[in-house]
């Protein structure tokens, strides 16, 4: 049943994509946000889009990433995107390309609706970007280890902490955040499963009636993930964290040459492409 959740959990591996510095793939992810804002603002230009899923696409194989795995947790935004393409064709603005309508339906009458070029470029735009970035993320988390994630996050942040910004900590929660998310589903798997075997029934039957079902396993959940804060915290406490000053890193060393080619070689073809195409 949580198996479509849109959550990335790590699949280990010794692929190219994995090799790279936890720093290196949430940089290039921060690179594609900005890019994407400046290709918005240029009509009908696919350029930047077209390289960006390619590059993904690429890096899926190459990473070994199922994409049955994928597509499972990607479906969801699919279908509330594809929801909300007739209400943004009909409302936005701009010059018209072709107007529907109106319809007589049962005594009334519908339309005219006018769909515009800007409520084509902005469902093909906005999509595209809340498609790519949300693959990005999932490759992130995929192919990058929960520790080396929130190290990457405290590398990143510790110029900050001159303006006091608790890097180290921000770092810690990032992890715990990441680490607790398969133990929680795994465990509501197990509250759903003995919930089942008493005669819970939570795919059928009436929206109430799967409600209230689904709220029988609210309390056993909250318990159980208190359980788990408290006994993380007692067992962070006992090994002295927040005592010495600074925490050592694992996986986060130096950046190597696939990183540095990673993060030269991308932003210069997509700043290529924006300009070009």
């Amino acid at each position: 049943m949580l198996d479509n959740l849109p959550v990335g959990i790590y699949i280990a591996g010794t692929s190219p994509i994995h090799e790279l510095r936890a720093r290196t793939k949430l940089l290039l992810l921060c690179w594609f946000a900005l890019i994407f804002f400046a290709a918005n603002h240029n009509d009908f230009h696919f350029g930047v889009y077209l390289l960006s899923f390619g590059l993904l696409a690429l890096a899926i194989l190459v990473g070994r990433v199922p994409f049955g795995y994928i597509w499972r947790r990607m479906r969801l935004l699919l279908v509330l995107l594809a929801l909300g393409i007739p209400f943004t064709l009909m409302f936005t603005p701009g010059d018209t390309w072709h107007t529907f309508g109106p319809w007589d339906v049962l005594g009334f009458s519908v339309g005219p609706i006018v769909v515009t070029y800007d409520g084509i470029w902005f469902v093909i735009s906005l999509g595209a970007i809340f498609l790519l970035l949300f693959l990005g993320s999932m490759i992130l988390t995929m192919t990058t280890s929960p520790v080396a994630l929130a190290e990457g996050i405290v590398v990143l942040l510790r110029p900050l902490r001159r303006f006091r910004v608790p890097a180290d900590e921000f770092g810690l929660m990032t992890l715990v955040a990441l680490r607790f998310i398969p133990v929680l589903v795994e465990e509501t798997e197990q509250l759903i499963k003995a919930q089942v075997s008493r005669g819970a029934n939570f795919t059928t039957g009436s929206a109430g009636a799967r409600i209230r079902g689904a709220s029988s396993l609210l309390v056993p959940m909250l318990q159980g993930a208190l359980r788990r804060a408290e006994d993380l915290s007692m067992a962070i406490e006992a090994r002295g964290y927040g005592v010495t000053g600074e925490a050592t890193l694992l996986h986060e060393g130096r950046l190597r040459l696939l990183d540095w080619l990673a993060l030269i070689l991308i932003p210069a073809a997509s700043v290529l492409v924006l300009f070009l195409f």
